[in-house]
């Protein structure tokens, strides 16, 4: 226990020093290492695998995308896309109308930028994604289980390209210029896979497909041992579609029949790749159960309620072992987390509507969801994106600081002002849950400041006057709902008491053999519920516990699985993918399996999600060499 301790923390200390020399991979080899470090070491299976059988089965198709004006050969174009998205979810194209100076210039201005000065990279260096532009080793650097030898550059030039300034002056421009050139593939591209799904040419771009476009110019080193890592751990991509620029060094490999199939430089081609969004589409909403690596997990509940709530407890054989635990006064000691991502989203617009139809329209979406679900989350709700962001940290940083400070909070006695414990009934229910709470009423009668803890007072109280105000909103609207003047509930005092309860639920080591809160309903009028990025909620439905969605084309196209080997040449290597996909940036649209692509005979194999919950998913997932797919799967 204690050298497996030891270890991992002597790899934790290894990445943060090689993440603050903000130099990358490319630092490395600047320094003249002759051995990779530890921490880019893979296990040797993910390395060592059987070379295919060589024959035209295992060749990756090459579709030349010049002609298709006539009926004829745009049908047989459409085929070829078709079978190629359908077989491998990988092809490469020629002819594209790029022209090759730009590709060239594109492959330079990456190189360029990554073997520039050192102290001239690091300004941009940053594990911050909404920075305009993105500079950095491994996003997934601290959750995978081996670092990869790969350096990258990232920005969103789509929809909302940034400004020339924001852009390093080494491939700035023709950053901008070859992104407007891959918008116009993309979109022929989507066009023809419409076509080879069996719907109209403009479906897919109709869907916003299209919209939006992330660019990421990879950088692979020279390796002083390559047998050892890779350039790019086994994965998906979560993106509708990729269009890869690769250089003539070569290391691209697809998963194709258990065999890993080389995807060869070709002179002046694209490699097309079909992602993760485009093996799905549209279904109904629901909520997922998922394993997330090294991440913690806290909710902040509000329960509009009138009434004090009360426990009885009661004995159970399990006392001592149970006393034993309380008294420790310090709760679990590191959660696999239940995971709830949406099920109806409902846009209350700000709280502020235009007209009575579309207020009338919210009502009737609140009414279907609470009828339907009991479940449903809300956007432009009116409190702050700062104020939710403080009020998670606040949460976060109570619940991280010294086991000392936290145990002069830590009660049993739910009459204090303030109450910090794990497991408010873990005398009376048949199991723990792996889960520390702290608790407040902060309504009617707030508490005094000087009760609440230093390191969370100011954002509990002030996020607690914005819940009051959305919960007395909701209310209303619940209220026009079930055909009752819009002060029906509030008359009642449905909105005058507020709990505010704040759940932690720490990594848990053995994450299936325990929950972070067992199957319960409120003791509430109303719960406003919310999450941090790593969800975990499960809702049960009609005797189902309901996961995470589903999306495009339903398994009819492959988001094939791939890699990038270690570069065994002298010479860096470049490649730069541009992904279609609306990345993690607010949209509240759902995608699933096609409509028109399901029926009795091929039922949805995918819930309903949408991009930002698949993408903070992955983000938290990160590349351990499984799909991500699986996680949503029906």
């Amino acid at each position: 226990m204690e050298s497996t301790a030891t270890v991992a923390l002597d790899r934790s200390v290894q990445l943060k020093a090689f993440d603050e020399t903000k130099t990358g991979v490319k630092g490395l080899v600047e320094a003249g290492i002759a051995e990779i470090p530890a921490i880019f070491r893979a296990p040797p299976a993910t390395i060592t695998t059987p070379k295919p059988p060589s024959s035209s089965q295992f060749t990756i198709p090459t579709i030349d995308l010049q002609g298709g004006t006539d009926s004829i050969s745009r049908r047989n174009l459409v085929e070829k896309i078709g079978d190629a998205a359908e077989r491998w979810g990988f092809f490469q194209v020629i002819n594209h109308g790029i022209p090759l100076d730009v590709l060239d210039r594109m492959k330079e201005g990456v190189r360029e930028f990554h073997e520039q000065d050192p102290e001239v990279r690091k300004g941009f260096y940053s594990r911050d994604p909404s920075n305009k532009l993105v500079y950095s080793s491994n996003f997934d650097l601290y959750s995978s289980p081996a670092a990869n030898w790969r350096d990258s550059l990232g920005c969103y030039t789509a929809p909302d390209p940034p400004r020339p300034e924001d852009l390093p002056a080494a491939c700035g421009e023709v950053m901008i210029e070859y992104s407007k050139e891959v918008m116009k593939v993309g979109k022929m591209l989507f066009e023809l896979l419409s076509e080879a799904l069996g719907l109209n040419t403009n479906h897919l771009k109709d869907m916003d497909c299209t919209n939006s476009l992330l660019l990421l110019g990879h950088y692979y080193p020279p390796c002083p041992q390559p047998d050892l890592t890779l350039g790019l751990t086994k994965h998906s991509d979560n993106s509708f579609l990729t269009v890869l620029l690769q250089d003539q060094v070569g290391g691209l490999q697809v998963l194709h029949d258990q065999y890993w199939v080389d995807v060869p430089p070709v002179p002046g081609a694209l490699v097309i790749n079909v992602g993760d969004l485009l093996q799905r589409h549209h279904h109904y909403r629901v909520f997922k159960f998922y394993r997330s690596k090294g991440f913690d997990d806290n909710k902040i509940s509000f329960f509009l309620t009138n009434t004090m709530e009360t426990t009885k407890i009661a004995a159970l054989d399990r006392i001592s072992e149970l006393k034993a635990f309380d008294e420790t006064k310090a709760g679990p000691p590191s959660s696999d987390l239940l995971h709830l991502t949406t099920i109806p989203t409902i846009d209350l617009e700000g709280r502020v509507f235009e007209d009575e139809t579309k207020r009338k329209n919210t009502v009737d979406g609140v009414k279907d969801a609470a009828e339907k679900w009991g479940f449903f989350q809300v956007i432009n709700h009116g409190v702050s994106l700062d104020l939710l962001e403080r009020m998670k940290d606040g949460v976060r940083r109570f619940n991280e600081q010294a086991p000392e400070v936290k145990k002069q909070f830590y009660s049993r006695d739910f009459r204090r002002e303030f109450v910090y414990t794990s497991n408010f009934d873990l005398y009376t229910s048949s199991a723990a849950s792996w889960r520390d709470t702290f608790s407040c009423y902060m309504a009617p009668n707030p508490p005094k400041p000087q009760d609440l803890p230093a390191i969370c007072r100011d954002v509990m109280l002030e996020y607690s006057k914005q819940a009051l105000c959305l919960g007395e909103f909701l209310f209303e609207l619940l209220s026009e709902a079930l055909g009752l003047n819009p002060n029906h509930l509030k008359e009642i005092d449905c909105s005058k008491g507020l709990r505010m309860l704040c759940h932690y639920y720490p990594p848990c080591p053995e994450p299936d053999l325990t929950l972070g809160a067992s199957k319960h309903s409120d003791s509430s009028f109303l719960t406003v519920l919310l999450p941090d990025q790593i969800e975990g909620l499960q809702v049960l439905r009609e005797g189902y516990w309901f996961d995470v969605p589903p999306l495009i084309t339903n398994d009819k196209f492959i988001s094939s699985e791939h890699r990038v080997l270690a570069n065994r040449a002298t010479k860096a290597r470049v490649s730069v993918a541009c992904f279609f996909t609306t990345g993690i940036r607010p949209n509240p649209r759902i995608y699933g399996p096609i409509r028109e692509l399901v029926s009795e005979d091929n039922p949805p194999k995918y819930r309903e999600i949408t991009v930002k919950e698949f993408a903070l998913h992955r983000s938290a997932k990160g590349l351990d060499g499984t799909s991500d797919l699986l996680h949503f799967k029906i």
